[in-house]
């Protein structure tokens, strides 16, 4: 008995020293030079915006290029899919990583964010067709950046939907750092 109790401390003081696993402790030189290679940079609401305005422009870009293709797809794959979506639109991974979700609404109903019911609604109340404008706006607490494109029959100069990409804002915030 007294042997097992032995050979269990000793297991014990052997875990704790982290002998069986590949971490180790960083020394104290170690650690100031991590500390000094660490910056940390305030980015404002604007300079976020300011930077995920080209980046869905463009996605919305590829969608324009694609419309009638796209909505048909989003027809069919009611439930997202939005890996084969991606692909269908030939995004690159750097626009990958921003996108969190591509979709288009023809009904107020099936949106999921209000501030984009009141978009969806003002877009309605459009009569002049040659008004209307992309959307770009954060979703606060929620960490995502909404952009609306609304999508308008020219020939009887009436609403039709609304193109909806939500971007995350953390990695629309990390690209910051890989651009300096």
């Amino acid at each position: 008995m007294k042997l097992f109790f032995s050979l269990l401390a000793l297991a014990l003081l052997l875990q704790s020293c982290d002998a069986f696993t590949d971490k180790r402790a960083v020394t104290k030189e170690e650690f100031y030079e991590m500390k000094d290679n660490v910056t940390i940079t305030k980015v404002t609401e604007g300079q976020i915006l300011e930077s995920a305005t080209p980046k869905a422009q463009q996605i919305y870009k590829k969608i324009e290029d694609k419309k009638s293709q796209i909505v048909q797809f989003l027809e069919v794959n009611k439930e997202g899919k939005q890996k084969e979506l991606y692909q269908l639109l030939e995004l690159d991974s750097t626009e990958i990583e921003v996108i969190e979700k591509i979709t288009y609404y023809k009904e107020i109903s099936a949106i999921e964010y209000d501030k984009e019911k009141q978009i969806f609604e003002a877009y309605q109340n459009i009569t002049d067709t040659t008004l209307y404008q992309e959307n770009l706006q954060l979703l606060h607490g929620k960490e995502k950046i909404l952009y609306n494109y609304p999508s308008f029959n020219s020939m009887e100069n009436k609403f039709e939907g609304i193109w909806s990409i939500v971007l995350s804002q953390k990695a629309i915030i990390r690209s910051f750092k890989k651009k300096k």
